[in-house]
């Protein structure tokens, strides 16, 4: 349980920064839980989405009923929504980008570390390479996959492309970004096309299609983790489907 002191200093922390009352991942208002690794209030719906990827990358806490250390404390201090949205945006990860996938990026991982390292009073992590932020985090040197994945998606700089950007969304309204700045226009690709240099068709189309190809390798390979296993073994718990669980069985 949280102690009185916890709490008071949570509601200051939120009171003291509007992006702090707002969920950092889904917009929800007065989110009740929080990533210290991050220093960032999110949802109970993204609470679920983090703990998801392990504790060696968002250990989530409630900010009324768990215990926090004074470590975690401090994290939430020197952080905040706002500080972590912008950093991302200055990487270049795309704000639509799924939650998943976000907390996977190199800019991520080092923002983690960097926190970690304020908070401690300890040595900083080394700057990132510029460019890179949006990337996957992995030790490049012994991957030769991830290799030729940095290249391509460095060469292309397909993030920076906000018609990119919508084509890629996971969400309706990031995919109508170019109509809303388009003026209302009933054409996205006009809008588009008068806000960006010239591509070639065939040019584009080659992007747009590495973009679908590699973010479904990125996916297989999370995929792959302990706890997208565990979580699919309690979904199919869940939903009768597990051998030995479901009333057909």
């Amino acid at each position: 349980m949280a102690s009185l002191a916890d709490v008071l200093f949570f509601e200051a922390q939120q009171r003291g920064d509007v992006a702090n009352n707002i969920c950092c991942d889904m917009g929800n208002a007065e989110p009740q839980w929080a990533s210290p690794a991050h220093g960032i209030f999110i949802s109970i719906e993204a609470a679920g989405v983090h703990r998801s990827l392990g504790v060696k990358v968002s250990r989530v806490l409630s900010t009324t009923m768990d215990s926090w250390t004074p470590l975690q404390l401090r994290m939430m201090e020197l952080g905040g929504n706002k500080k972590f949205v912008e950093f991302l945006q200055e990487q270049g990860v795309p704000d639509n980008m799924p939650i998943r996938l976000k907390y996977m990026t190199r800019a991520a991982d080092w923002y983690r570390k960097q926190l970690l390292a304020m908070a401690e009073g300890s040595a900083p992590p080394e700057s990132l390479v510029p460019g890179t932020g949006h990337l996957p985090m992995h030790d490049a040197t012994t991957d030769a996959t991830q290799r030729v994945l940095d290249e391509v998606f460095c060469s292309a700089n397909l993030f920076s492309n906000p018609c990119t950007q919508c084509a890629t969304a996971s969400k309706a309204h990031a995919r109508g970004r170019c109509l809303s700045s388009g003026g209302g226009s009933s054409s996205s690709t006009d809008s588009c096309s008068e806000s960006q240099s010239p591509t070639p068709p065939l040019r584009q189309l080659q992007q747009l299609l590495q973009i679908e190809k590699l973010q479904q390798l990125h996916v297989q390979r999370l995929w792959t983790s302990k706890g997208d296993r565990a979580a699919e073994k309690l979904r199919t718990m869940s939903t009768g489907t597990m051998r030995g669980f479901g009333s057909g069985d």
